[in-house]
């Protein structure tokens, strides 16, 4: 369609149809409000509307679906002719075919209830995925990227990561909880529910490897399985709770393989699986108990030196990352909010808990499993660290992810402490949102001759975790939109 034509007409109500590939699909949550200033005002803005050749109706064009639905309930109220006779800007239908004439016309509706925010997920991605099979229909070969150029053209901006995970999310999700989805599950949550599916998943079909053939035929599908553990779960987003569904899958899949709950957790439960990787360790079918575990590790912590011994032996087997250039923070300035933090009195934070043997870089389970080199799980482990990091001084309620994949961290509304202040600081700087000293953050990340460093090893690990999986989801993000 040619959007440069457009006449101003008035159209009866009856003659006025929704666009069938209308991307909402529940309730418009302002509808009420909407139709109060209707009722007021009138319509501020007169709705677009086309017509298809052939039909003696017209189509909305571009949004105003809700609005059309709002004069149908006015007119049935009150039969005000007001409500009847619409001022409308007609565009004539001028697409070469009727399948490009809904694909622009399905893309001016997605474009306008996204300028809005407020559409679901699962609706932009039901509606992404009718784009998708349009554009199939038109061009026979046709590419992920070309796709992704196409949304972008029509001024929907969208990475093939984004792509992905809305076409698993249909795939995956939406047979079983479409009541959640359809109640607001976010992409954050999705993506964290597609992360259990695939990590889930993948520990099944290794253990299933190792059973013999007619054992493992009589086992059912691993799909059956994760259905069982979403459906009983399908309710109000509100209700969403990650750890219940990972627990329920955790039962179902150590009952159905006959294997400890516990080892099934190293795999389903988000933090247990984020620590084994980080080991370099696959779960495995006998583990010692939590607290013989720690056991172990203070027996290094008692012997002198043998700390250092085996902090010495993992760096030689895993090389550490360090930042590339230190000049790079020299830039910044310290800007957080309440009194500036106050270094003499940090040095609590190296000793609020003993530092435990070196944990490996993050770089190595970053290279060696590309389960957790997608932009999906990148996103997953930086909300993760952001969270323990902030954790470590009480701000992980200041804590969000937002849908690019890196993390917010927000305002405090009240006076922070001195170690408050340092985490604050450090998060804001990584999220972006802070310059910092650089006197300052060297001097909490290595110390000096007189005072030691104001961030204990474990810490440190998290700390380059974080950045490690920052960087690496920025080059896939830049490798998305280049490929």
């Amino acid at each position: 369609m040619n959007n440069d034509q457009s006449t101003l007409m008035s159209v009866p109500l009856d003659q006025l149809r929704a666009f069938d590939l209308n991307p909402r699909i529940t309730r418009n949550p302002g509808y009420d409000d909407i139709k109060e200033s209707i009722r007021n005002r009138g319509l501020d803005h007169p709705p677009q509307i086309t017509q298809r050749p052939g039909e003696k109706y017209y189509i909305i064009a571009c949004g105003g679906n809700t609005r059309l639905a709002i004069l149908n309930d006015l007119w049935l109220e009150t039969h005000d002719k007001k409500y009847w006779n619409v001022s409308c800007l007609f565009r004539p239908w001028t697409s070469e075919s009727l399948a490009q004439g809904n694909l622009h016309c399905l893309l001016g509706h997605l474009v306008e209830n996204e300028m809005r925010g407020s559409l679901t997920f699962i609706e932009r991605a039901l509606a992404i995925q009718n784009v998708i099979s349009i554009y199939k229909n038109m061009n026979s070969e046709n590419s992920q990227r070309d796709l992704v150029k196409l949304l972008s053209e029509e001024g929907y901006f969208i990475s093939q990561a984004q792509l992905s995970v809305m076409s698993s999310t249909i795939e995956f999700l939406l047979p079983y909880i479409p009541e959640l989805l359809y109640g607001g599950l976010s992409w954050r949550n999705t993506g964290r529910l597609l992360t259990l599916r695939s990590n889930t998943e993948r520990f099944w079909n290794k253990h299933c490897e190792t059973l013999p053939p007619e054992k493992e035929h009589q086992l059912p599908l691993f799909d059956d399985i994760f259905a069982m553990a979403l459906t009983s779960f399908n309710e109000p987003a509100a209700d969403f709770s990650l750890e219940h569904i990972q627990d329920e899958l955790t039962g179902l899949v150590s009952q159905t393989l006959s294997l400890d709950y516990n080892t099934v957790a190293l795999v389903t439960d988000a933090r247990a699986q984020k620590r084994s990787v980080l080991l370099g360790s696959d779960p495995v079918p006998e583990l010692p108990e939590v607290s013989e575990q720690r056991n172990v590790e203070l027996k290094y912590r008692d012997k002198p030196g043998s700390a250092r011994l085996h902090e010495q032996k993992e760096k030689d087997d895993e090389p550490y990352a360090v930042p590339e250039n230190e000049s790079d923070m020299a830039n910044y300035s310290q800007d957080a909010p309440g009194d500036e933090p106050i270094l003499a009195e940090t040095e609590h934070v190296a000793e609020k808990t003993p530092a435990p043997p070196a944990i490996p870089a993050a770089a190595s389970y970053l290279n060696s499993d590309p389960l957790f080199n997608t932009p999906e799980s990148l996103a997953s482990l930086i909300d993760q660290t952001s969270w323990e990091l902030a954790g470590n001084a009480g701000l992980e309620h200041l804590i969000s992810s937002t849908e690019s994949g890196m993390f917010d961290i927000a305002s405090p509304t009240g006076e922070l402490s001195s170690e408050g202040k340092i985490y604050w600081q450090l998060l804001s700087f990584l999220a972006g949102k802070l310059p910092g000293s650089a006197a300052v953050w060297r001097q909490m990340l290595t110390g000096s001759a007189d005072t030691p460093a104001g961030f204990n090893e474990e810490t440190l690990n998290k700390i380059f975790q974080l950045i490690l999986c920052i960087r690496r989801l920025y080059e896939k993000q830049h490798q998305g939109d280049k490929s």
